[in-house]
C-alpha cells in the first residue's frame, strides 16, 4: 500500500497518468461515436442495396424469401461489426495497460530521482553537509546530469564555506589584534585631564578620533621641566598599523629630543635625521612643536608642514596665525626647522590640530573648510578647553552627516593663565607644604 501511494505522488507524474487517462477516454469516445455513426450509415447502405433488389424478387414471387435474406444479412453484419468492435475494445485496453506500465516506469525513472534530489537539497545544511552522487541519479540521461551539476556546485559551496571559514578566523583574529593595537596606542597618549591639577597657570584638552582601529595622529604635551611645557601635534601620512607604528616611533623621538633640551627647531632636525635613516615605507610625519615658559608666557615654536595654529588673544576671537612653515619630516634629511617665537599673555588660548578636522567630507563631498573650524571655535570662545573641543567636534559630526570618516580627527586647547601666585612653587605644592 505505502509502495502505491509513493507510486502515485508527485505532481509530475499524476500531471503523465492523468493526460494519459484523458487521451485515452478520448480516442475511446471518439471512436465510439465513429463506429456507431459508420455503423449506422453501412447498414442504411445494405437496406438500400437490398431494397433496390426487393422488385426483382417480388416479381419473381420470393418476397417471404427476400424478407428472410435480407434480415439474415443485416444480422450477420451487425453481429460482425459487434465482434469487430470488441476485438477494437480489447487493443485499446491492452494499449492502455500498456501504456499505464510504460508511464509508470518512465515516471518511476524520472520523479524518484528527481524526489530524492528535492529531499537531499532541502536537508542540505541540517542533516547533510554536502550533496553528493548516489546511484539512483545515475540515470543516463539529463537527470544524471541534473544531479552532476547539484554534486559540483555542493562541492564548490563547500570550498567556498570552507574559505569563508578561514577568512572569518582571520579576520577576527586581526580584529582583535587591531583593538589591542588600539588599546596600546590610546595608552601611550595622555589622556587623564586634567593633567596637572596642581598647575593653576595654564588648563588643556586633547583627543583624537581614528579613522579606523588604529590611526596615525597623535598629540602630547609633557613637562619639560618645572617651568616649560611642551605641546606636539602631528600627523603620519597613511593610515592603519603602519602609520600607528611610524606614530609611536617619532612620537618616542620627539618626546626623548625635548626632554634632553633640545629646542623645537633642533628637535625637529635630530628626529628627521633619524626617521631618514630607516624609512623604507616611505611615511612623512607633519608635526608641530612648541615649547611654552610658562612663567612668562614665551614661546618657541616649530612647523614640520603641518596645519596652521590658532590662536585666541583674551576677549577676542580664534584666528589663524599663518606662516611659511618647512618640510615634513622624514622625507629629506639634513635640512634646517625654522623656530617661531610667540608670547601668551593670560587668557590667551591656543588650538592646534590636525588635517583631519578641516578635511572632514559629507556625502556632497564638501570640506568642512577652516572657516567652518573658526566658525565652530568661536561660537563660545569663552569656553573652557574640553568644551572648546566639543564644540567643534559637534560641528564636525553636524556636517558630515553620518558620512565616512577617512582620516584621524584629533585636536588640542591650551589656555595661557598666566604666571602663578608666588606663594606656591613651581611644582604647584605650596611654601609650607613637603615635597
Amino acid at each position: 500500500m505505502k509502495q502505491n501511494n509513493r507510486m502515485m505522488s508527485g505532481g509530475i507524474r499524476r500531471k503523465i497518468i492523468s493526460m494519459l487517462l484523458i487521451t485515452v477516454l478520448l480516442i475511446i469516445s471518439a471512436y465510439t461515436a465513429v463506429f456507431y455513426y459508420q455503423s449506422k450509415r453501412v447498414e442504411q447502405l445494405v437496406s438500400n442495396t437490398y431494397e433496390t433488389q426487393k422488385q426483382v424478387y417480388i416479381e419473381n414471387g420470393l418476397e417471404d424469401q427476400y424478407e428472410t435474406f435480407r434480415d439474415s444479412a443485416v444480422t450477420s453484419f451487425r453481429s460482425e461489426m459487434f465482434h469487430a468492435r470488441n476485438i477494437l475494445i480489447l487493443l485499446l485496453v491492452l494499449i492502455v495497460t500498456l501504456g499505464t506500465i510504460s508511464a509508470f516506469s518512465l515516471t518511476g525513472r524520472i520523479i524518484d530521482p528527481l524526489n530524492t534530489i528535492t529531499r537531499r537539497v532541502a536537508s542540505q545544511g541540517v542533516r547533510n553537509r554536502e550533496f553528493r552522487m548516489e546511484d539512483i541519479y545515475r540515470t543516463g540521461d539529463e537527470i544524471e546530469v541534473l544531479a552532476e551539476s547539484f554534486a559540483k556546485q555542493s562541492a564548490r559551496t563547500m570550498l567556498y564555506i570552507e574559505q569563508i571559514r578561514s577568512v572569518t578566523a582571520e579576520k577576527e583574529r586581526i580584529v582583535a589584534e587591531l583593538n589591542m593595537a588600539s588599546r596600546i596606542q590610546a595608552s601611550q597618549l595622555p589622556r587623564l585631564f586634567p593633567p596637572f591639577p596642581n598647575r593653576k597657570e595654564f588648563s588643556l584638552y586633547a583627543s583624537m578620533t581614528p579613522a579606523k582601529e588604529v590611526g596615525g595622529d597623535f598629540y602630547d604635551f609633557f613637562m619639560v621641566d618645572q617651568d616649560h611645557i611642551a605641546l606636539v601635534m602631528a600627523d603620519v601620512s597613511g593610515k592603519g598599523v603602519p602609520a600607528a607604528l611610524m606614530m609611536m616611533v617619532a612620537r618616542v623621538l620627539i618626546k626623548s629630543s625635548l626632554q634632553n633640551g633640545k629646542s623645537p627647531g633642533e628637535t625637529l632636525e635630530s628626529v628627521n635625521n633619524q626617521l631618514c635613516e630607516d624609512n623604507e615605507a616611505g611615511f612623512f610625519v607633519t608635526v608641530w612643536v612648541a615649547v611654552l615658559e610658562i612663567s612668562t608666557g614665551k614661546g618657541l615654536a616649530a612647523n614640520a608642514g603641518h596645519e596652521h595654529p590658532v590662536l585666541r588673544r583674551a576677549g577676542g576671537e580664534y584666528e589663524l596665525v599663518v606662516y611659511r612653515h618647512a618640510l615634513p619630516i622624514a622625507t629629506m634629511s639634513g635640512i634646517p626647522f625654522r623656530e617661531h617665537a610667540f608670547q601668551m599673555n593670560p587668557g590667551d588660548s591656543l588650538f592646534v590640530y590636525t588635517d583631519g578636522v578641516a578635511e572632514a567630507t559629507n556625502s556632497q563631498n564638501e570640506l568642512f573648510g577652516a572657516e567652518r573650524m573658526l566658525a565652530a571655535l568661536n561660537r563660545d570662545p569663552d569656553a573652557q578647553a574640553e568644551q572648546v573641543l566639543a564644540n567643534v567636534m559637534d560641528d564636525i559630526n553636524h556636517f558630515v552627516d553620518g558620512a565616512e570618516q577617512f582620516d584621524d580627527i584629533t585636536m588640542l586647547c591650551f589656555r595661557y593663565q598666566g604666571a602663578a601666585d608666588p606663594s606656591v612653587s613651581a611644582d604647584g605644592r605650596s611654601a609650607g607644604q613637603e615635597a
